[in-house]
């Protein structure tokens, strides 16, 4: 029940979202802009998103490496296709569906490598986060206008993102008497949530161990860098396929602004990000630069379907072949 539920619920905001992105729009124009885009840029898009799953695959197994030093890049990469292709079909599950793959390939504990998965989507949200922040910072106005009350939502969501892990930084360093004394306090409130919210403290807790070393910090910071810079580089180059750079005179900053939006969208739980991408990408590219809404949409349409098909083309087959895995065991059993 609370599988349907939830499911329920994502198809219910996608099918919401998509209604209040295509609402307005005049059929005819959005055909016709979606005849105009030059494919091969598309098609450098996605391939640039599926590239960015070397670098995501690079940082995980630097967060991985304290409890399974032996996984290659190869291996990673392939897990986080699933997870790619898992989140297609139903919001979050991909992140436990990476786990379980990796963990056929390598026994290592479904937990611990969990763990580095959370730590990893934390890594993503601080990124939007501090994104977020720069363009803030140079388009308050533009934003404001578009999107009332979205800038004190991010003001008030990132000092608690730096206070999660500010405060689970001092507690990797305390180690398991730091917990304790935690254990202690919260259960002074509520024993059983202070069970609950240790171990999964204790979990994050190991996702958090290859931070402890210079060639940790060195190699999640650069990975991050490369695996974003891969994004922005994803949202700039179609604006060649609806030939937006030279009519609206749309540029890197441009495309960091609309990939910053955009991936707001992703963070909605709606099934690949349909509905809530196409609203937030196209809505930027109408309310802050002018685009007529139909060309804004066949853009969002156009590059949301190209990465989403990379996805399933790459990601597909072994998510498959998990499930029916899966499957056997338990009927097996």
């Amino acid at each position: 029940m609370k599988t349907a539920l939830k499911l329920a619920v994502s198809l219910v905001l996608m099918g919401g979202f998509l209604w209040a992105a295509f609402r307005n729009v005049n059929g005819a124009l959005l055909q016709h802009a979606f005849q105009t885009a030059n494919p091969l840029w598309l098609i450098a898009s996605g391939l640039t998103v599926i590239a960015s799953g070397i670098p995501r695959a690079w940082r995980w197994r630097v967060l991985l490496a304290p409890i399974a030093p032996d996984i290659s890049t190869r291996s990673a990469f392939w897990a986080v296709m699933v997870a790619y292709a898992g989140n297609c079909v139903f919001p979050r599950a991909g992140e436990v569906a990476r786990a379980l793959a990796l963990e056929r390939d390598h026994p290592t504990g479904i937990s611990a490598i969990l763990a580095t998965v959370v730590v990893e989507r934390l890594l993503d949200v601080l990124t939007l986060l501090i994104t977020f922040g720069v363009v803030l910072f140079f388009a308050r106005e533009q934003i404001g206008a578009a999107f009332p009350g979205l800038e004190q939502v991010a003001l008030l969501a990132l000092p608690i993102i730096l206070f999660a892990f500010v405060f689970l930084g001092l507690l990797s360093v305390r180690g398991e008497p730091g917990l304790v004394v935690f254990h202690r306090l919260l259960a002074r409130l509520s024993p059983a949530l202070a069970d609950k919210v240790t171990h999964l403290l204790r979990s994050a807790l190991q996702g958090l161990r290859a931070i402890h070393t210079v060639e940790g910090y060195a190699g999640i910071l650069v990975s991050t860098l490369v695996l974003n810079s891969l994004y922005w580089l994803a949202m700039y180059l179609p604006f060649y396929s609806f030939d937006l750079a030279d009519q609206y005179n749309l540029g890197l900053f441009e495309a960091l602004v609309v990939m910053t939006f955009a991936t707001i969208g992703f963070v909605i739980p709606a099934p690949g990000g349909i509905g809530a991408y196409h609203l937030f990408c196209a809505q930027t590219l109408h309310l802050f630069y002018q685009v007529p809404e139909e060309l804004a949409l066949a853009f969002a349409t156009s590059v949301h379907a190209v990465a989403l098909f990379g996805f399933i083309l790459f990601g597909g087959p072994p998510l498959i072949r998990l499930l029916w895995r899966q499957k056997a065991e338990k009927q097996t059993r």
